[in-house]
């Protein structure tokens, strides 16, 4: 049997404008995917963990999984891939998640990355490093149609990342950031979705260019607050890339009423992935307050770190 665990990843500074060629920095935390892969009379995938966010019509007695094809065309998609590097393979998958699918911390990177690597050990074959992130990379741009590199080079490699698209390159950062927290928010809207929408704002109105510009200036100087563990400058500009990001439509009423809930206890805080719900950045000034605060308002939330170690074979 062929055990993998595969980091989840929040966007510190960057998204979106990644798209576009600008820089990002993301992170690998301690929560994440994990994938076991055994031999098996014929090929079957079972899941365990967060379901789709769901919705529920009473009057016609129907009931949504709302993302629940978006899930499984990634794992369609990483074993066609597969398929094609290793041949055929007759195997039992199972699949764990600790976080909520789509919701902006790179879960549906870390499950293609995952099957991809627990595929090939468990045909004979392996892969790992930035080929690895690359195969993962494919599986995102098939099922989505416009994507950054950023998830799948994260989840893969592990520890905080400075991203670049155009040309590709990837460094990394000795940023230790102290505990975090992550909270979530539903969200009814693919990531593909929303990039597609961010991409027609852009094509309507030219001036929104200089907000993704305004977003790559903020990931330079965002670097060296990381190096040199500003928390009150990180948490300054995660608010600032925030407010950029509600430019270009992304950051919903939700998240900026659980920003203003937490503001008195955080550093600073930013939505993290695509936006328009899912996961919310806190960088917490006190645990304990911004545990009760969140507690209080019902949010389901994880207290992470970063986790250097990216893909691992347990």
């Amino acid at each position: 049997m062929v055990k993998i665990f595969v980091p989840a990843a929040v966007k510190l500074f960057g998204e979106h404008a990644v798209v576009y060629g600008k820089p990002a920095i993301s992170a690998a935390i301690n929560k994440g995917v994990y994938v076991e892969c055994k031999k098996s009379d014929k090929l079957s995938i079972e899941t365990a963990g967060y379901p789709s966010a769901l919705r529920f019509y009473p009057g016609e007695g129907r009931v949504e999984a709302v993302g629940a094809e978006r899930f499984f065309a990634y794992i369609n998609a990483a074993l066609r891939l597969a398929e094609e590097k290793w041949g055929g393979l007759a195997a039992r998958f199972y699949i764990k998640s600790e976080l909520p699918p789509g919701a902006g911390a790179a879960t549906s990177a870390a499950v293609s990355i995952g099957l991809l690597k627990a595929y090939a050990l468990c045909a004979g074959g392996d892969v790992e490093g930035i080929e690895l992130a690359k195969m993962g990379h494919r599986v995102e741009l098939e099922v989505q149609g416009i994507a950054s590199p950023m998830d799948s080079t994260t989840v893969t490699l592990g520890g905080v990342l400075k991203i670049k698209t155009n040309p590709f390159s990837v460094d990394k950062l000795n940023a230790n950031l102290p505990p975090f927290y992550i909270a979530f928010l539903p969200r009814f809207e693919t990531t593909g979705e929303i990039v597609r929408g961010v991409k027609a704002l852009l094509e309507r109105r030219r001036s929104a260019a200089f907000v993704i510009e305004a977003i790559g200036r903020v990931v330079e100087e965002a670097e060296q607050c990381l190096l040199n563990r500003d928390l009150e400058c990180v948490g300054e500009l995660m608010g600032i890339n925030n407010w950029l990001l509600g430019a270009l439509g992304v950051v919903d009423e939700r998240a900026i009423n659980l920003l203003n809930a937490a503001r008195p206890f955080i550093h600073g805080g930013k939505i993290s992935g695509a936006g328009r719900g899912g996961a919310v950045i806190l960088l917490p000034r006190s645990e304990d307050a911004l545990e009760r605060v969140l507690s209080a308002s019902g949010y389901v939330y994880h207290k992470v770190t970063i986790y250097e170690g990216g893909v691992t074979v347990l």
